[in-house]
């Protein structure tokens, strides 16, 4: 990381609002972490994680964090960042498949390349840049570090003189185009209370809001506000979008939610999504690549390019943000109102801002789903309808919120499903669940 903040080293350094570029390098690399940096592991299954932080930027109250593996290794990760001297905040969610290499190299690279550019744009003078100009520079950091997974290193390759032995090298060289991952990310600026995020996929984040008012026998409700949606064959826009640009394939590119076979639409990486049947010949003759598969004609088809929201945070307000494995069990409304639940319980009834730092596990507390503080729509499709036999009850025992919602989404009040859930190791466990990763928010 530190080469990518080496020209903050100089002893010319800019300013902006008081700040040294040079400072402001030390902060990206002081706190860009893994989420889990100050984790402790707990319960039956080795590899479960989670945090708890409070208050760890302006404007941030408190962030909860969960993440329990299904896959070995696990290919969810998430990770934060706290630029504290522009009292700018950064979560992500990286969804890996195929292997978790493109995560991996996600995690290390897409915040702090994001928080620089960003920064770029920032210090050309404007106090705070049009809407606009923030969403084109997400967009190109996005697809840049995806060019560079994939376009650099298979041109690195495709580069060799003819006659070299090249498999040992494009083994090296790509395996992080030839794995994928989901991106997911949150960046809030307190500057201006709002929040942007960029989807890659189908990690998704949702905003959870109380409201004013009771209802009229005196209950308390929470709103939900979608910040991003699925990149799935299940997205109307989605299916537009490929059908224009594959015109000749319409009947052939989607069979249900699932795209060329694929559970998403966008991703990182994939570079077999994205590389012409030319250069993927090559790979299968040369580099020990599969052969293209017969339906892929007129790639690409995946890209990396982000949808992006913009929201105005108001005090009180919560952010969800989770990899496919917690919303494949929970609606957005069974989010909100569980964490809506969770809040009332712990004290927190009138603002997320009321929460203790820190409070011991209670007394469970069993919740029916239409107890939840939410309106609840017809109960959409989750695997608890491939649990035969299993009732959806939710339970309210977690002092971290995250693992509230993780718990829920895994059985809930069912111990007996739960524990066989999270006891089931992998590859068996992928027949029932995905990795669970999930990092909830609250504003202040």
């Amino acid at each position: 990381m530190a080469s990518r903040f080496a020209r903050f080293s100089s002893s010319r350094a800019r300013l902006f609002l008081g700040v040294s570029a040079s400072s402001l390098g030390v902060y990206y690399a002081s706190t860009h972490r893994k989420i889990y940096a100050d984790m402790h592991v707990s319960g039956p299954q080795q590899g479960l994680r989670e945090s708890f932080v409070y208050r760890p930027q302006a404007g941030v109250h408190r962030v909860d964090s969960v993440s329990w593996p299904s896959n070995y290794p696990c290919e969810d990760v998430i990770t934060s960042m706290y630029v504290r001297p522009m009292s700018w905040s950064f979560w992500s969610v990286y969804d890996g498949h195929v292997g978790p290499q493109t995560a991996w190299h996600l995690e290390k690279h897409l915040l702090p390349n994001l928080a620089e550019s960003l920064y770029d744009l920032y210090a050309q003078g404007a106090l705070q840049p049009q809407t606009d100009a923030i969403h084109k520079v997400i967009k190109d950091v996005f697809v840049s570090l995806d060019d560079d997974i994939v376009k650099s290193s298979a041109q690195i390759v495709l580069n060799q003189p003819e006659g070299t032995p090249i498999k040992a090298l494009a083994a090296r060289v790509l395996h992080i185009a030839r794995a994928g991952s989901c991106a997911l990310v949150a960046f809030y600026d307190h500057n201006v209370r709002t929040l942007h995020v960029p989807v890659v996929g189908d990690s998704r984040a949702i905003l959870g809001r109380r409201r004013k008012d009771k209802t009229s026998d005196g209950k308390v409700i929470y709103d939900v506000h979608v910040l991003s949606l699925d990149q799935t064959g299940n997205n109307p826009a989605e299916v537009e979008r490929l059908t224009a640009l594959h015109p000749d394939e319409k009947d052939k590119l989607f069979k249900g939610p699932r795209f060329l076979g694929w559970g998403v639409s966008r991703a990182f990486g994939n570079g077999v999504m994205k590389w012409s049947v030319e250069v993927q010949k090559f790979m299968q003759e040369k580099c020990l690549g599969h052969k293209p598969r017969d339906v892929m004609l007129t790639p690409p088809y995946f890209t990396a390019e982000p949808e992006i929201t913009s929201t105005k945070i108001e005090s009180g307000d919560f952010m969800i943000m989770a990899s496919d494995g917690l919303w494949d069990c929970l609606t957005n409304e069974e989010a909100v109102g569980l964490v809506g639940a969770w809040l009332e319980r712990n004290g927190a009834g009138s603002s997320a801002n009321a929460i203790s730092s820190f409070f011991d596990d209670e007394e469970e507390q069993v919740i029916e789903r239409g107890d939840l503080p939410v309106q609840l729509p017809d109960d959409g499709k989750t695997h608890y309808a491939n649990w035969p036999g299993c009732k959806k009850q939710f339970v309210n025992v977690d002092s971290n919120v995250a693992r509230h919602l993780a718990r829920n989404a895994l059985g809930g009040a069912d111990k007996d499903l739960h524990v066989a859930l999270m006891s089931t190791p992998a590859p068996r466990s992928r027949y029932f669940r995905d990795d669970v990763s999930a990092v909830v928010v609250f504003f202040e």
